[in-house]
């Protein structure tokens, strides 16, 4: 299933509002470029070594001096002869993309901002500003994961081609700000299944390279129902009081406002709960999407709503409970267009 960007632009302050002064929308920095940072926060021993299996030929390797026979020098001064220029700028990319991630999870938001474009839209020290959350990898070590360089003199074609890039960089005139840049693209692959493949974007800036886009590859199925569950409705109401897959977020019957090309869900949840839970997390499994609401006590969620986007050509919302360390399914409920 496809982990696409799930962020949708910062809440204004009558989205913030609900009944209960003690609720919060958690808006998390998750899916998309943030998901790829904390799903590879893992099992690397802390050091930038590369996987020792990587044979591409941009990928890079640590091999002290004792262990470089004269074979092998010969051999490697002649493919540095041959492509010095890219072995340099793949070493350089993946020092910054090690750097995000290490930062990412150590939720150092000083060290991500420094390494991303000052164009990132996806930068989560921006976001944080405006009001969200950023989960990140709470100190763990960084996954192991393969990188490739899988373009080196890139374009802003390149770019755009990225998974969200043209809807993010919609008011953006790319060639004017970074056409005369060094561009080079980046696949990322996380050694855990669940982690999916990414792609992101790196630019020069004042020459040095920043990230300047990241998206998942599109792994959507071609037919979003095979990916579907089990539907789990809350006949009780216990949680979910409603969804309303016609939402309309405000703004989006302008043409000229990006969220005309989103699709909406509005889950309403009951005022009066009937499972303790503390916290409740929304979730579009094809699409991405993702939203958490919370109270200082438990069911300081009732009585409030959250929207969520969806994919147009099928879908499945997941609604669960969160008490402590405890999580259950209490709804899923399909989108059949």
């Amino acid at each position: 299933m496809s982990n696409r960007e799930t962020r949708s632009p910062p809440p204004r302050d009558d989205e913030r509002s609900t009944s209960n002064p003690a609720l919060a929308r958690r808006r998390l920095l998750v899916g998309g470029a943030t998901a790829v940072s904390v799903a590879v926060a893992g099992c690397l021993d802390g050091t930038a070594d590369t996987d020792e299996s990587e044979t591409d030929d941009n990928a890079e390797t640590d091999t002290t001096a004792d262990e470089v026979t004269d074979d092998e020098a010969t051999d490697d001064d002649a493919a540095d002869d041959d492509d010095g220029d890219e072995s340099a700028t793949a070493a350089e990319v993946r020092e910054v993309v090690d750097t995000y991630l290490e930062a990412a999870a150590a939720d150092d938001l000083d060290t991500i901002d420094e390494v991303s474009h000052s164009l990132n839209p996806l930068n989560p020290a921006a976001w944080v500003e405006d009001g969200w959350e950023f989960q990140g990898g709470d100190d763990e070590d960084v996954g192991e994961y393969d990188l490739e360089v899988v373009v080196e003199d890139g374009t802003v074609n390149d770019v755009l081609e990225i998974e969200g890039a043209e809807f993010w960089f919609a008011e953006v005139d790319l060639e004017d700000e970074v056409g005369d840049e060094e561009i080079a693209v980046v696949e990322i692959d996380g050694d855990e299944p669940a982690d999916g493949i990414s792609l992101w974007a790196l630019a020069t800036e004042d020459g040095e390279w920043r990230v300047l886009m990241q998206g998942e590859v599109d792994d959507t199925p071609d037919d979003p129902e095979e990916a579907f569950e089990e539907e789990i409705i809350d006949e009780d109401e216990d949680v979910v009081e409603e969804i309303d897959w016609t939402y309309e977020q405000d703004g989006a019957d302008d043409g000229a406002d990006l969220l005309g090309d989103i699709e909406w869900a509005q889950v309403t949840f009951t005022d009066e709960p009937g499972i303790e839970a503390d916290t409740v997390r929304v979730e579009s499994t094809i699409e991405g999407g993702s939203s958490e609401v919370y109270g200082e006590d438990a069911g300081g969620w009732a009585n409030s709503w959250v929207t969520i986007t969806f994919h147009p050509d099928g879908d499945q919302l997941v609604v669960t409970a969160i008490d402590g360390d405890d999580e259950t399914v209490v709804h899923r409920e399909h989108y059949q267009p």
